[in-house]
């Protein structure tokens, strides 16, 4: 039998952007392009029915809609021309017509109009309506400025944006036939999302100068009537999304950020009427290194909500027909997608520790793909085995005993920490902990308190933020280590990113268990996150507490560079130079508290990439990555140092 190698990656199929179509199927497929260090995605046409699946389009990137029943590409200009050109697929990708506009999505609003969400700057909000020479004069404007960074707005970056001082995510009207263009909302108003119903635009939008606001309030826009108006004026509730279900408005909203979209309210006559609750948040937060793309949360169909939540240690299908909720799949992994075709409904997922694939949810779950079945067929794939202990709640984990596992030898082990912390591990094919299973080691993970799927208590940050979870992981290690006697526990190894690394810095400055650490993303001195992180708002207010001195204390208390000098673990960082949500500077605080304490440490950078790149990085940056944390740990849990 194979093992799994680092590059196998290269082969992996990556299934997104997945919609019904007439009677087939329509998705995107992503795969590595290791000699252009990119991607290479292909647009597929699939009968579900015979199994008949047609490629339409092989490019680098496709961005695609379905728009008055025509399958659209769109490729936008906006450097020295804002431009977005649509193209019709089924033409031979004929050009339909073109935009003045930075368009990011496009649906269709009656027979004579289309809604287009689209980047503006807000120095020129009209650029659509602007002359050739108005044009130019802008670009050249922009092109001066380039050496200039200018910021007088917060949040001034955003992680995968880059700088977006200055920017909105606009709405406009678009006349079918003439293309005449007509923003409908102001200058100052970012759209978060945006459904179309019945002739009118509904919105969740954040409208700001300068600051931006805590709370999004809820928008509509009447066609017919040309009004546009504010539905609901938010002032405590974080809402993380709008819904019609039964032909009613719905939001998903919460008290607090760290127990979000968990409750359905309609929205009628200016205020929030509660209907349904549940424990459990509704989104996708199985972690996975093996996915790429654009997926959907949410569909309706038939009047109902078809939404993904995270319940425990998997994600499902659910369907709220706004009063009560129907769980419709029930399985251990992960649904990354779904949609309908006719009455039949299909889902990306991962499944019985494959890759993703796409499978039909009738009365059995039926896989209708096999994208991935040849690259792990003949692997050794290490089958995770569940267990728990007990700490407050009941914790939840994994082993992956190692390849060729002999039970007369002793093994390293490592311990892999999720992000989020509002995200968690399932039973669900992750490359990094499958090769280090083939490269000899045991693979340790778990989903502490924080974790995402079990409940308000649990996943309350106040209450368990590095104090609670790290008894969690130091607990569960503690019973690993008696279960599995073949780990030997003077090589044990930690890794982890984003929270993940936050935790591993944690560790490695509250104990010296771990004879060596990878630190990834991570966070390090909480109090200057709070000031320059792209998510700073949400994490004052998920602690539940003002921005103060008292916060500033509590957020200090919480950083691991306020116990540096407990440190003695060999550590290696790597952070990317365009990571906005944990910047670059978390990992040089504490790197350079190491090395003045005379510790073994390495700092590697990778230009250019951001918080996504474990996931979306750049093929030779991802291989790289995994090559620098695994050379890490072999240098101090294997070999004749040891």
């Amino acid at each position: 039998m194979k093992t799994i190698e680092l590059d196998l990656m290269l082969k992996y199929r990556y299934l997104s952007n997945l919609n019904g179509y007439r009677d087939k199927l329509l998705f995107i497929d992503t795969i590595a392009d290791i000699e252009n260090n990119d991607y290479t995605q292909r647009l597929h046409a699939l009968d579900p029915r015979i199994k008949k699946d047609e490629i339409l389009l092989e490019d680098k990137r496709i961005n695609y809609a379905i728009v008055d029943d025509d399958i659209v590409i769109m490729k936008s200009e906006r450097q020295d021309e804002i431009l977005t050109t649509f193209l019709k697929v089924d033409d031979g990708s004929k050009e339909m017509f073109s935009l003045p506009l930075a368009v990011n999505e496009i649906s269709v609003v009656d027979r004579n109009h289309y809604f287009v969400q689209a980047t503006i700057n807000c120095d020129a909000p009209d650029y659509y309506s602007f002359s050739d020479d108005e044009r130019k004069a802008y670009h050249k404007r922009s092109h001066d400025d380039d050496d200039y960074l200018i910021l007088d707005e917060y949040p001034f970056f955003f992680n995968g944006q880059g700088f977006i001082n200055g920017t909105r995510n606009a709405g406009f009207l678009v006349d079918k036939k003439t293309l005449a263009i007509k923003r409908i909302t102001p200058v100052t108003m970012d759209i978060e999302s945006a459904i179309v119903d019945d002739g009118k635009i509904y919105l969740l939008a954040n409208d700001y100068r300068s600051m931006k606001k805590m709370w999004s309030s809820i928008y509509c826009y009447d066609v017919s009537l040309d009004k546009f108006e504010m539905l609901y004026e938010n002032r405590d509730m974080y809402i993380s999304g709008i819904c019609m279900v039964g032909r009613k408005l719905h939001c998903l909203a919460a008290k607090k950020t760290c127990i979000a979209g968990r409750s359905f309210y309609e929205v009628k006559e200016g205020k929030l009427t509660l209907v349904y609750t549940t424990e459990y948040m509704f989104s996708n937060s199985i972690g996975s290194d093996c996915r790429f793309g654009k997926t959907h949360n949410a569909i309706n169909h038939n009047n109902d909500l078809y939404i993904l939540n995270t319940a425990a240690e998997r994600s499902l299908v659910n369907r709220f027909d706004g009063q009560s909720l129907t769980f419709i799949t029930d399985f251990e992994g992960s649904v990354d997608d779904l949609t309908f075709v006719g009455d039949e409904l299909y889902v990306i997922a991962m499944k019985d520790m494959n890759l993703q694939e796409i499978y039909h949810i009738g009365s059995e779950v039926k896989r209708i793909t096999c994208f991935n079945h040849d690259v792990l067929a003949d692997r050794y794939v290490a089958v995770p085995q569940k267990m728990s202990i007990f700490n407050v709640h009941d914790i939840n984990g994994w082993v992956l005993k190692p390849f060729g596992f002999d039970a007369k030898k002793t093994y390293p082990a490592i311990l892999d920490i999720h992000g989020g912390p509002k995200t968690a591990y399932g039973e669900v094919f992750y490359h990094e902990m499958q090769y280090w299973a083939a490269c000899g080691y045991f693979v340790i993970y778990l989903n502490p308190h924080c974790s995402d799927g079990r409940g308000d208590d649990f996943s309350d940050y106040l209450k368990h933020y590095g104090n609670t979870d790290y008894e969690d992981i130091m607990k569960f290690v503690d019973e690993v280590l008696k279960r599995y006697p073949n780990i030997d526990k003077d090589r044990l190894g930690v890794t982890g990113g984003s929270y993940g690394g936050y935790m591993t810095n944690w560790i490695i400055t509250h104990t010296d268990r771990f004879k060596c650490a990878a630190s990834q993303r991570s966070i390090s001195n909480r109090v200057a996150d709070l000031y320059y992180s792209d998510y700073a708002y949400d994490t004052t207010y998920e602690n539940g507490i003002p921005l103060d001195e008292k916060a500033i204390e509590l957020f200090w208390d919480r950083s691991p560079l306020k116990y540096v000098d407990a440190a003695n673990t060999p550590t290696l960082f790597l952070q990317s130079t365009e990571d906005y949500r944990c910047p670059f500077p978390e990992a040089i605080q504490i790197f350079s508290a190491l090395k003045w304490k005379g510790i073994d440490t390495r700092l590697f950078g990778f230009k250019g990439e951001n918080h996504e790149l474990s996931r979306s990085g750049k093929p030779k940056h991802r291989l790289r990555r995994i090559q620098e944390i695994t050379a890490w740990m072999d240098k101090y849990l294997k070999g004749d140092q040891n």
